[in-house]
């Protein structure tokens, strides 16, 4: 087998294992984790191999070409000049196919193609190639819809591959946002409308008004049916711009580290606190807001700004059983010294990470700690959470969108780059749920009231 050929099985074998799990609403297992990250390590092994291949065909071709243009028709020109010109011609394009290194070398190009002094001559080709293929070195064409740079004004696609590798960021490099329910939309949406259950209490009926009866033989049934309600999710934009100066342009590593560094981060960190906090008005509807998430009150007399036991234990109960097994804890930093010491009877309810496949999670109740800066600080409502967040559905329209522009910030000696990311999201629950035996309701999103 070729190497383009296996790089193809395993970037299958990688895409087949995260789909798997994001359509049964789950994570990977260990052992789909285990090979996934085995394959991805050999698939970057082979593309790197694939680059240097590639590379050393197109210095091949380099060290091939002749030392005079040829003129006049290829009938003039001898027939070892003709093939050479051509295996010259082609690993020029090969190269403009194949793209940017790195994010900072297309960055510096656009720069220098930006430039007023610039002539169209002069200007990296990879730049246009990649304007007429649609930002992709592949022919991957934008989202329909999308605004198109205009090169003739200074403003070409940042290459996709460094696109979908800021989006992999977002998406491997946190706790919160790689474990929602994710749905891509397509080219032609704007957003998503899903049925759902429309149940609020089983206690006499189940799945919103379905409902069974011992009967008698011979005895007239009673028809029952459940009940449906639509959840619409419609995109909304979140955007990034920075500025990057002439003299930082002419750093190329600098600036590379700075974009994937900086975007990423300020890209996952404004869709997590969404998940968290979201208003739902131009933005993802949080957990926090969310009208199904249940709030457990403070302890009678309890002292403010604390956390005991009976709170951890009241939060517990009220999850939804169901959701007990794949649920984790979401607490403020400031939270950790009060569960530190919390016992149940003589036994210690928060344990440190117990294996290396804890690592690095404390765990409450058997199940994963994770301290995040979105929640809220000790004493108010989510600090502390217990949340299954395969109970929230985020959508969005694919990869971060990546353009700049020459006029903006040009008596300021500028350039404008801008990434744009379309999501939403919201509680796949439209209520709490109050059980078949008893009044105390159940959620997937549990929170302790204020405590001051």
């Amino acid at each position: 087998m070729d190497m383009r050929s296996r790089a193809k099985e395993l970037k299958g074998s990688c895409q087949t294992a995260i789909s798997q799990a994001e359509n049964e609403g789950r994570t990977m297992t260990d052992e789909e984790q285990k090979k996934y990250d085995s394959d991805f390590s050999e698939l970057e092994g082979v593309l790197s191999q694939i680059k240097r291949a590639d590379r050393l065909a197109e210095i091949a071709g380099d060290l091939s070409e002749p030392a005079t243009t040829p003129v006049g028709p290829e009938a003039s020109v001898a027939p070892d000049q003709t093939r050479d010109h051509a295996e010259v011609r082609m690993g020029k394009d090969r190269m403009n196919e194949r793209g940017f290194e790195s994010i900072g070398e297309q960055l510096q190009a656009i720069a220098h193609a930006s430039h007023p002094e610039s002539r169209y001559e002069s200007v990296d080709k990879r730049l246009h190639f990649l304007q007429e293929r649609g930002g992709n070195p592949e022919n991957e064409k934008r989202a329909s819809g999308a605004s198109e740079a205009v090169a003739s004004d200074g403003g070409f696609l940042v290459q996709k591959d460094f696109n979908d590798r800021i989006l992999e960021k977002v998406y491997s490099s946190n706790d919160i946002a790689s474990r929602v329910t994710r749905q891509a939309i397509g080219p032609t949406a704007n957003g998503l409308t899903y049925n759902m259950l429309d149940e609020t209490s089983r206690a006499t009926t189940r799945f919103g008004g379905l409902r069974a009866y011992w009967t008698a033989e011979a005895a007239a049934l009673t028809a029952s049916q459940p009940t449906f309600a639509q959840q619409t999710l419609t995109l909304n934009k979140l955007a990034c711009l920075f500025y990057a100066t002439e003299e930082l342009l002419m750093d190329q590593v600098s600036l590379a580290g700075l974009v994937e560094r900086a975007v990423p981060q300020e890209i996952a960190f404004k869709v997590e606190d969404a998940i968290m906090r979201g208003t739902g008005s131009g933005q993802p509807l949080g957990i926090l807001n969310a009208p199904a998430t249940v709030s457990v009150a403070k302890e009678s007399g309890q002292t403010a700004t604390t956390i005991n036991a009976t709170n951890v234990e009241k939060m517990w109960s009220r999850m939804y059983a169901s959701s007990r097994g794949t649920m984790v804890w979401l607490i403020n930093q400031d939270c950790e010294p009060q569960l530190t010491a919390m016992t149940s009877g003589d036994h210690p309810i928060y344990m440190p990470p117990l294996g290396l496949s804890d690592t690095p999670f404390s765990r409450l109740y058997n199940r994963p700690v994770i301290a995040t800066e979105y929640n809220s600080t000790l004493g108010t409502v989510g600090d502390i959470m217990a949340v299954d967040l395969s109970q929230y559905m985020l959508i969005d329209k694919g990869a971060v969108m990546g353009d700049s522009s020459m006029h903006v910030r040009f008596l300021y000696d500028e350039r404008a780059f801008r990434w744009m990311y379309r999501c939403d999201g919201q509680s796949m629950w439209n209520s709490a749920l109050t059980p078949a035996q008893g009044t105390s309701t159940q959620s997937p999103f549990i929170t302790l009231a204020t405590r001051s």
